[in-house]
């Protein structure tokens, strides 16, 4: 009879590692053509950011922005979000998720697709260190619902009113480049806060 292989357990990278300091980390899911990402780092250079986007070319467009404006603590990372919240990211230690526009799969049988699914908000807030912050916005009221529920579902989270806040070095709001479309069309566009319990 053999013996079953044993397989090293892994342990993910500590922060510290990845950017070379200690400083507090937010994490941007999907951020895009990274407008808020790199924004949001010039604007904060006393955090880290970390960008993880699905998509392999808008991940080759953000390094380029990252090389032309040389910010030294934002990185991007083509990946799916739930298998790096589980293998990559340890507990407790994001400062903010920031979830902006994700996209709504209108099609019932591609609901499937959708971020807000399955343990998702759970596996966020197990990331987050306590006092951490979950950010969320849409333009889309039926998936604004659907998200917040599954955030309220969570006992280790607390909803608190947010509005956009984060403002670069000229006093502007950060937005990304969804919001400032939205807006200039006068689009609603549905906001909410989640932090977790300390």
């Amino acid at each position: 009879m053999s013996a079953e292989p044993i397989l090293p357990s892994l342990t993910p990278p500590a922060w510290e590692d990845i950017f070379g300091n200690a400083n507090p980390v937010e994490v941007e899911i999907g951020p895009g053509k990274g407008a808020f990402l790199l924004a949001a780092a010039q604007s904060t250079p006393e955090h880290n950011f970390f960008g993880v986007e699905f998509s392999r070319r808008r991940v080759y467009r953000i390094k380029e922005l990252i090389e032309r404006e040389q910010p030294g603590n934002v990185l991007a990372l083509a990946a799916d979000i739930g298998c790096v919240l589980n293998t990559l990211i340890r507990p407790e230690s994001v400062t903010v998720f920031h979830l902006y526009f994700p996209d709504p799969w209108w099609k019932r049988r591609h609901h499937r697709r959708r971020l807000f699914r399955g343990d998702f908000c759970v596996a966020l807030t197990r990331a987050l260190v306590p006092g951490g912050k979950i950010l969320i916005a849409t333009d889309v009221q039926t998936y604004f619902v659907e998200m917040v529920k599954q955030l309220e579902a969570v006992p280790e989270l607390a909803q608190f009113p947010w509005q956009r806040d984060q403002r670069n070095r000229n006093g502007k709001l950060i937005l990304t480049d969804f919001e400032r479309q939205f807006m200039d069309a006068g689009k609603p566009i549905y906001y909410a806060g989640f932090r977790k319990k300390a």
